[in-house]
């Protein structure tokens, strides 16, 4: 399911974990051993033992209350509007502007568990880039994630010359 977001929230977003110097690992992030402190070894990692540091710039596309994209920066970037982080909801994903739908386009979407998944800075410069002048958007399921890019440019060929 295609799901769009405001274009320039997200470049926002983007732009807040690019800068940060930590950055929040998702839940499947704790098991890579390349994030542990050094010298960790663990079969059941927390937060505690994860160097920040280490974890990639990112969004996390984040399903439970609706679906929404948010930066993985540390310190979080708090909404100036409301309590908590600043977020980006998906139109179609949206409890406040979907009050009767965002629950169904979450569990098409989504699936039925809530949860984060990790989006890498330079996929979603990429995205940011070949949507420009529209709305950014990503192809959600329950199994996939992708999202908009340009091709690279065509070489032109060397055009062969008579004698």
């Amino acid at each position: 399911m295609k799901l769009h977001f405001d274009h320039a929230l997200v470049t926002q977003l983007l732009a807040h974990a690019e800068a940060a110097k930590e950055h929040t690992p998702t839940f499947d992030q704790l098991y890579e051993p390349t994030f542990l402190k050094d010298g960790k070894e663990t079969q059941s990692p927390s937060y505690d033992d994860i160097d920040l540091t280490k974890v990639p710039a990112g969004l996390m596309l984040v399903g439970d209350n609706g679906i929404y994209l948010m930066s993985n920066g540390k310190p979080a970037l708090k909404d100036p509007e409301r309590t908590g982080n600043l977020i980006a909801y998906a139109f179609e994903a949206d409890p406040q502007k979907q009050p009767d739908d965002w629950w169904h386009v979450k569990q098409a979407a989504f699936g039925g568990d809530d949860g984060a998944e990790f989006l890498a800075a330079k996929a979603i410069r990429n995205a940011l880039e070949a949507t420009k002048g529209g709305r950014f958007w990503l192809d959600v399921s329950p199994t996939r994630i992708s999202s908009p890019y340009l091709a690279p440019p065509r070489r032109k060929r060397a055009l062969a010359s008579k004698k």
